[in-house]
């Protein structure tokens, strides 16, 4: 609940989502820091796209520039880190972000039409998409990281079992293509899952270069400046807003606690400014009461089970295991550290979600022993990310003629 969004979302298939009949889509809960996913189990854009309509009819690839239609075999658009991408590949990434851009901001051809340089972002968006994914690529050449032949075997068999769920190699294509996806683009975005994962195991896990160390990690938690574990009870600003919605209401006691916070949060955001604020004054006054509690010595868990609308926090014995660059709210990492063990804090504000109390704890030493993977894969993770940013700002892109030539109406 508390997590801020990483810099730089990876960006990944590892499986076509909408082309599983059997699958459905998991949805994301807030995790403790100790449960942080790896870049390999992130969104992927083929997820992204799915999201479209699959019963639309998805026009024929064609390519027009300067009025004229392209023959689009083999044409390179441009090269990522001197990887050619061709149309085909082009294609897929332009409407995976458009539907990503509708998804998430609202802005369709259409409007971008309208927006002063709304095409040049498409395209930077387009190949910022790119890179995300094959960035993997480029790790795995400077590490001397090479898909062996059971991997291309899994690949391989990835593909038939595609191509025995849609019934024939022509009906598979007909899915793909309504992924604006053709076999060749598919296995490559495969084949870049497949490097993430060897990145994952061998780069940064299990003693990697960008991985820390069990015997470093062990000095580091001795610091109580660089490592913490911290319980809080969370007060959205939310939570005293009067649901209206008689269904909602009636139904409200038997929701998970995410889909409390989710009407909450509707019907606060359908209030006025006054009722607004009249709805924060009165989270707030219930955060001063908590904070007066646990200040008098009052069981920590018990007003987390009463009080507490942080999902992560329910049935966590442990609670955050933190750094000072764990992906936390500033205002909540600055009061975790200036604890001290057994103390809870006054209600801290986050402008972005509401108020907190925090009581840091001991360290739980068998458990970290029990989870010390996971628990230093979550220490690297800020890290990480620096890491990965880094790398793709390395990769060069060369346009072609033809990138250069493309307007709105270019690419179907």
């Amino acid at each position: 609940m508390i997590k801020r969004f990483a810099a730089a979302a990876v960006s990944l298939v590892l499986c076509l989502t909408v082309l599983s009949a059997c699958s459905g889509k998991k949805d994301k809960t807030p995790s403790s820091s100790a449960d942080s996913s790896s870049a390999a189990d992130t969104s992927s854009a083929a997820d992204t796209a799915s999201a479209a309509d699959e019963t639309a009819e998805i026009a024929e690839p064609k390519l027009i520039v300067d009025g004229k239609e392209l023959d689009t075999d083999g044409l390179v658009i441009c090269t990522v880190d001197g990887m050619d991408i061709d149309f085909d590949t082009f294609r897929f990434y332009y409407y995976y972000t458009l539907m990503n851009l509708q998804q998430n901001a609202g802005l369709t051809l259409d409007t971008l039409r309208s927006v002063d340089g709304g095409f040049d972002m498409l395209l930077e968006s387009v190949i910022t998409s790119i890179k995300q994914d094959f960035v993997f690529f480029k790790f795995c050449e400077e590490n001397s990281i090479t898909l062996d032949e059971d991997d291309q075997k899994q690949i391989d068999e990835e593909i038939a079992e595609l191509v025995e769920t849609a019934g024939s190699q022509e009906e598979m294509d007909k899915l793909l293509a309504q992924e604006y996806m053709t076999e060749a683009v598919y296995r490559k975005r495969l084949e870049a899952a497949h490097c993430s994962v060897k990145c994952e195991d061998e780069l940064f896990t299990n003693g990697g270069i960008y991985a820390t160390s069990e015997e470093d990690f062990r000095s580091i938690i001795e610091d109580k400046t660089k490592f913490a574990r911290i319980k809080s009870v969370y007060i959205p600003y939310s939570c005293k807003a009067e649901i209206t919605d008689e269904t909602v209401s009636g139904e409200f006691d038997s929701y998970s606690l995410d889909q409390k916070i989710n009407a909450k949060n509707n019907a606060y955001y359908a209030l006025d400014e006054d009722a607004q604020n009249e709805a924060k004054e009165q989270a707030k006054a219930l955060a001063d009461e908590i904070a007066q509690k646990a200040a008098d010595g009052e069981d920590f868990d018990e007003l987390i089970s009463e009080y507490g609308w942080d999902p992560a926090m329910e049935n966590n014995e442990q609670g955050y295991y933190l750094s000072p660059d764990s992906l936390l709210v500033s205002e909540y990492i600055d009061a975790a550290f200036a604890l001290e063990e057994g103390e809870s804090s006054d209600v801290i504000e986050s402008t972005s979600y509401g108020w907190f109390v925090l009581k840091r704890l001991p360290l739980d030493n068998d458990y970290i022993e029990e989870n010390i993977s996971t628990l230093i894969a979550d220490y690297d993770m800020p890290s990480r990310q620096q890491i990965y940013s880094d790398k793709l700002s390395e990769m060069e892109v060369v346009y072609t003629d033809t990138y250069r030539s493309l307007d709105i109406d270019s690419i179907s």
